[in-house]
């Protein structure tokens, strides 16, 4: 078993025990920009990809301009906007910027008072979180059960039924949250529409297309990566493919020789004569 699968193991296991900082925990000192990024990103980086920022100064700029939170005091955040921004953070992968709106406004109606907020929504994110992990880990567990006992049975199959099994279950994860994300959208419509019936139009322009030309810039940048890395690699297989059958060319056969012919013996042995006829 590859060393990715256990660092894989590991960080569901990371996912499953993740538990957001409570209220109380945040930073009361207000905080700089700088300062903001580095906390956020600290807090949220054991359930983000390798090297992924969840928090960056132009989407707090972004989030700012679209009053989802509070404009910072002398370049300065508190503690409640470092509690929405965490919220935004976790919900932003799904939630377009237009519905994240939506979503605080919605909030309100929970609790005025932004620490009870704040725990209503961190529980309900551990809560969920912690489930999915840990029937996820649980699923993993058995293809790679699967996988050991396959070692000692048929090893040459192993390792292709490992990748398979991974790949295929992630895929259905993937439908799993895009049909998910397809029924919140719908819904959220129903429920923008009853809110604010004079502005649905204005906010689906005003919000939604900037979010999809992000999105097709980013498309574009990913679709240049992913071009360049696919084309290294279809080399790579070219030049490994060549060099097997250059190797594999026949060598000439060589024909035995068969033996010289040995030369008759000799022998003393008078030769036949045929008998003399007597006249």
């Amino acid at each position: 078993m590859g060393k990715e699968i256990e660092e894989l193991q590991k960080t569901l296991e990371e996912i499953v025990s993740f538990d957001l900082p409570k209220y109380k925990e945040l930073p009361t000192v207000e905080l700089y920009m700088e300062q903001v990024l580095k906390y956020i990103n600290g807090v949220l980086s054991s359930v983000s990809r390798e090297g992924e920022k969840q928090l960056t100064s132009f989407m707090v700029n972004n989030y700012v301009k679209a009053k989802m939170i509070d404009e910072p005091v002398k370049k300065k955040y508190s503690q409640e906007q470092i509690g929405y921004l965490i919220a935004i953070c976790m919900m932003k992968p799904t939630v377009s910027m237009a519905d994240l709106a939506l979503l605080l406004e919605l909030t309100q109606g929970v609790s005025s008072e932004k620490k009870r907020l704040y725990e209503f929504w961190s529980m309900m994110e551990r809560n969920i979180l912690s489930l999915n992990a840990e029937k996820i880990e649980k699923k993993i567990d058995e293809i790679v059960g699967r996988y050991n006992r396959e070692q000692t049975e048929k090893p040459e199959e192993a390792e292709e039924n490992l990748t398979m099994g991974l790949g295929f279950f992630a895929l259905r994860l993937a439908i799993q949250a895009q049909a998910n994300k397809l029924l919140s959208d719908h819904i959220l419509d129903a429920v923008r529409k009853r809110l604010h019936p004079d502005d649905y139009n204005l906010e689906a322009s005003a919000l939604l297309d900037p979010t999809t030309r992000a999105e097709e810039a980013i498309g574009d940048r990913q679709a240049a990566v992913l071009g360049a890395v696919k084309g290294k690699r279809k080399k790579l297989a070219q030049a490994a493919a060549k060099k097997a059958a250059a190797q594999q060319v026949k060598k000439p056969v060589e024909t035995k020789k068969k033996p010289a012919k040995q030369p008759a013996k000799k022998t003393n042995k008078p030769a036949n004569k045929k008998p003399e006829v007597k006249k």
